[in-house]
């Protein structure tokens, strides 16, 4: 009988330790995880709209605009140890907050840490459905006319540290341009590079 009551307190002191060993195992893993995590705590990139113009912005008929804008962008990654890679980018013109053109595709990029990348694309939208205050803006702006274009950027990006890469998380970059409004054929360049906002 004593035998058999050391036996079972010997196996719950086992037990016990083993308890005891795994969850302090999994408290110092945890604890290694949330180290590293507010180390390499990634930080958003920031774009640049560097130069934009209007190559032709008119109306085509009843309530239909045809445009085409030449955009560059300059994203920068500030991050010291982190690398993104940019996946299923988008890019659109928005006046008089309706968008004007189609999503135009802009191309996959990896960004290694404190990185720039360069984005130049003509966004062109042909007989775009728009509405009449927006019609009748475009049509009545005379050639000394100016007003703000802005630039979306919609996609999904992923953090890499080392050989591990995150999943994929949205965000979205505006970036607002003051441009001059000439109905019919430009270019029409704008003057400085504005900072965009990214979520």
């Amino acid at each position: 009988m004593k035998k058999f009551f050391s036996s079972g307190f010997m196996k719950k002191k086992l037990y016990r330790r083993i308890f005891w060993g795994v969850l302090i195992f999994l408290g110092l893993l945890l604890l290694t995880i949330l180290i590293i995590y507010l180390v390499l705590l990634p930080s958003k990139p920031s774009f640049v709209l560097q130069d934009a113009s209007v190559v032709q912005l008119k109306a085509t008929g009843p309530g239909l605009i045809t445009s085409s804008i030449q955009a560059t962008i300059v994203s920068h990654n500030s991050n010291n140890r982190v690398g993104i890679f940019y996946d299923r980018l988008d890019a659109h013109v928005v006046y008089l907050n309706q968008q004007i053109t189609p999503p135009v595709p802009l191309p996959q990029t990896h960004q290694s840490p404190d990185e720039s990348s360069v984005w130049t694309k003509l966004i062109c939208g042909t007989d775009v459905p728009a509405a009449p205050y927006v019609v009748a803006s475009i049509q009545q702006a005379p050639s000394y006319a100016s007003g703000y274009l802005s630039v979306r950027i919609f996609g999904k990006l992923r953090w890499q540290v080392g050989s591990w890469t995150s999943g994929h998380y949205g965000f979205h970059v505006e970036c607002n341009a003051y441009l001059p409004l000439l109905s019919g054929q430009g270019p029409h360049n704008f003057l400085p590079s504005y900072p965009c906002g990214t979520d």
